[in-house]
């Protein structure tokens, strides 16, 4: 073999310094170890002595060739500030332990390059298979996964725009029916605080799905009362919540595309003395436990975390043993109605006129 390989301190490499010895990529190292079937020979040779020169035999990968079995999964949530997110996280573990995987979890934090960052390490440590809260992936976390052939399940959407198998709600659809319910109730002036100021198409989906909701019913959509921010805290529900008051005095419901930015929409709202249901209702989404806690308690949709985490890894792990599965399964995302809202006041109705 004619490729030079370079030494390095014992016990001091990674996957990427075997990668960058033996000339191939990440992906295709990590292919090597995991399913060297699927890699050509003369690049096997190399990945191979490389992994001799440089002394690369971390304990579970040694364990996973003398197996013949991965049993490490990958998941990436965007934060585990959202109690929707740890409690998949938990169902994610118990689930994985009960089948015998061990977990290996990452945060994003809403932030695509960490993301990728995150899913380029778990593939350094050959995980089995990924579990990807997915909708907004980079391009070059995108090319690391179809290089790697790794399988992959999407969750909490109920399709993926890139193909892989989904577990997950309509986001679309439960916000147009919320909206439509309030839209039954009378309500005419709406707005929205969605956190979509950076790259997050569930949020996306649960904002378009109000607006289309308005259109279909005549509504006229305002773009200042369309309010986006970046995170979904409770700080920046209330600073839009701000906003939109200061934009305009007629509102009657605002939906919001998580229960932080709701309840921090009810803060403002108390701050500036109006009354929640009765001059303004609010709405929330993910039905956390805070959303029946706060005053008034919270409308809001209900996300079937459990029912996505069991699914999610039952699929995972079918893939993984090759098996056929399910590629989409579509689950019920319930509104859970609340003190939050209620019928606008027929005297703020006289005063508004048609909208």
């Amino acid at each position: 073999m004619s490729t030079s390989i370079r030494g390095g301190k014992a016990g001091k490499a990674r996957l990427m310094d075997v990668a960058n010895a033996a000339g191939v990529s990440i992906a295709t190292a990590s292919r090597v170890l995991s399913k060297p079937h699927l890699v050509r020979e003369d690049v096997k040779e190399r990945v191979h002595q490389a992994i001799k020169i440089l002394n690369y035999t971390p304990d579970r990968i040694a364990r996973a060739l003398s197996s013949g079995r991965n049993t490490t999964v990958g998941a990436i949530v965007p934060t585990l500030g959202t109690a929707v997110f740890a409690e998949g996280v938990e169902c994610l573990q118990n689930r994985l332990d009960d089948l015998g995987y061990t977990l290996l979890l990452g945060n994003s934090q809403y932030d695509a390059r960490k993301e990728c960052k995150q899913i380029q390490a778990f593939l350094e440590h050959s995980v089995a298979g990924l579990l990807l809260v997915a909708g907004d992936l980079a391009p070059a976390s995108l090319k690391l996964i179809k290089s790697s052939r790794v399988p992959v399940v999407a969750t909490y959407m109920q399709e993926s725009p890139y193909g892989f198998p989904t577990v997950g709600i309509n986001n679309e659809a439960a916000t147009a029916r919320l909206a439509e319910h309030l839209i039954s109730l009378g309500h005419t002036r709406f707005a929205i605080i969605s956190n979509t100021a950076r790259a997050n198409a569930r949020s996306a989906a649960r904002r378009d799905g109000a607006i289309n909701a308005m259109k279909a019913a005549g509504l006229t959509v305002r773009p200042e009362l369309v309010v986006e921010v970046d995170t979904p805290t409770i700080i920046n529900g209330r600073a839009a919540m701000n906003g939109i008051l200061a934009a305009s005095s007629d509102v009657t419901a605002v939906i919001c595309t998580t229960d932080a930015l709701a309840v921090g929409a009810l803060a403002e709202c108390r701050s500036q003395n109006l009354r929640v249901p009765d001059d303004i209702s609010v709405t929330g989404y993910d039905d956390m436990e805070l959303a029946a806690q706060v005053d008034p308690p919270l409308t809001t949709v209900k996300i079937p975390v459990r029912e996505i985490s069991l699914r999610a890894v039952d699929i995972l792990v079918a893939m993984i043993s090759g098996r056929t599965t399910e590629q989409k399964v579509e689950l019920d995302a319930s509104i859970v109605y609340r003190e939050s809202i209620a019928p606008p006041r027929s005297d703020r109705l006289g005063k508004l006129g048609t909208p």
